[in-house]
């Protein structure tokens, strides 16, 4: 079954593509053609411009006044849409059931806190949070 092969890959790569086109902004790259088109329409108009200074213009957050924004909002990139955020998913149906929490093993009765605990003044000072004010001495 070789033959097979290369027909499952065509297929997985076409769904792939079909995927990728559909659900993520992979398809404004299809609207290329719409921006050489449109820079050549500026390039008509002003023959000083170049590719990167038409892209500074229409892409910045300044205002764009050749009053042809109809058509510069046909460009790539220029709009986010609403359904990419689209997924192919499907929840599913009916009650999850959770698996019951499991139960400790010891309880606090067999391991009391306090069975081997001695008051030490020492101990106790060294937890202390340092005074504002005090200087460190050291004896000796």
């Amino acid at each position: 079954m070789p033959t097979f092969v290369p027909v499952k890959k065509i297929i997985a790569l076409i769904l792939f593509a079909v995927y990728l086109i559909s659900s993520t902004e992979l398809r404004e790259l299809a609207k290329l053609p719409v921006l050489i088109q449109h820079f050549n329409e500026h390039r008509q108009l002003d023959r000083q411009i170049t590719f990167a200074e038409y892209l500074t213009d229409h892409y910045n957050n300044l205002p764009h006044t050749d009053n042809d924004e109809e058509r510069d909002n046909q460009l790539p990139f220029k709009r986010v849409d609403s359904n990419v955020m689209f997924s192919p998913v499907i929840p599913p149906t009916g009650i999850i059931a959770l698996r019951k929490p499991v139960t400790p093993i010891a309880s606090d009765e067999l391991f009391s806190r306090n069975v081997h605990f001695f008051p030490s003044a020492t101990v106790s000072k060294i937890w202390q949070p340092p005074r504002s004010g005090s200087s460190l001495t050291i004896r000796g």
